[in-house]
């Protein structure tokens, strides 16, 4: 596995599949206050489940693409954290129980490796590699989403396909509502930028506009805005920013 060194304050590490369960809560939370969230799932009320279900399969795979990194950080347990979230959050199956102050994860970023990265296949869980029963994430029935499938996901990748090639790409990033405001967004981000840097290739992004102030404040730069829209009539527009890191 490759070694790259993290920061000193913070705890910070690879996810393994054994995490998805309390990453698939801790994205639906974050989440939830995303515009993609709002303009893709806006059945999330309704069908909480099918919302958890799905970020598993994607997170389970995520960690299991040898293309990707999935790197998360820790803080301690707030009993009360789903009060501060607006999402609803159903109990998850495999998900353990903690009590207050127990280290669990609060947050994540995922990205994506260049092609012919010397990391491709060094960030994965070799244990969950090397397993004969390996977990099935089943991804749910997409009831909580407007339109089958991931329109979001399929036009911010052909705006990375096109702007971004030869960079890593920043692909997934969410703090728990309960955990904000400690720096663990920044924390995990300077990781990444570290990790691309240590094999001399640049960053990219595609961002929305809540999240563009950080993204600013780090040195990355925008390149362009793009728009999409769903059928509706007026239709509901989602706006996104590339930035790259460095420009």
């Amino acid at each position: 596995m490759a070694s790259i060194a993290l920061p000193s304050s913070v705890i910070l590490r690879l996810a393994t599949i054994k995490d998805v369960p309390r990453i698939s809560a801790v994205a639906t939370a974050g989440f939830f206050y995303s515009p993609a969230f709002e303009w893709e799932r806006r059945y999330h009320a309704q069908y909480p489940g099918d919302t958890i279900k799905s970020f598993a399969k994607r997170f389970a795979d995520i960690i299991r693409d040898p293309e990707h990194i999935l790197g998360v950080v820790e803080d301690s347990y707030q009993p009360d954290e789903n009060s501060k979230t607006g999402a609803t959050i159903v109990s998850n199956p495999g998900e353990k129980a903690f009590q207050a102050g127990d280290p669990v994860i609060v947050g994540f970023a995922a990205w994506k490796l260049p092609p012919g990265s010397k990391y491709i296949g060094q960030f994965m869980d070799h244990e969950d590699l090397a397993s004969d029963n390996r977990r099935v994430f089943g991804g749910g029935l997409d009831r909580d989403k407007y339109m089958p499938g991931s329109p979001v996901y399929e036009a911010v990748s052909a705006q990375e396909e096109k702007h971004f090639q030869g960079r890593m790409v920043i692909e997934l990033v969410a703090i728990h509502p309960a955990y904000w405001r400690r720096g663990h967004a920044k924390s995990l981000l300077s990781w990444g930028i570290a990790v691309a840097e240590s094999e001399e290739v640049k960053t990219g992004v595609v961002a929305n506009t809540r999240g563009l102030g950080l993204y600013l404040s780090m040195g990355f730069k925008e390149v362009l805005r793009f728009s999409i829209q769903d059928e509706d009539e007026p239709p509901n527009v989602l706006s996104g920013v590339l930035l790259k890191y460095p420009d």
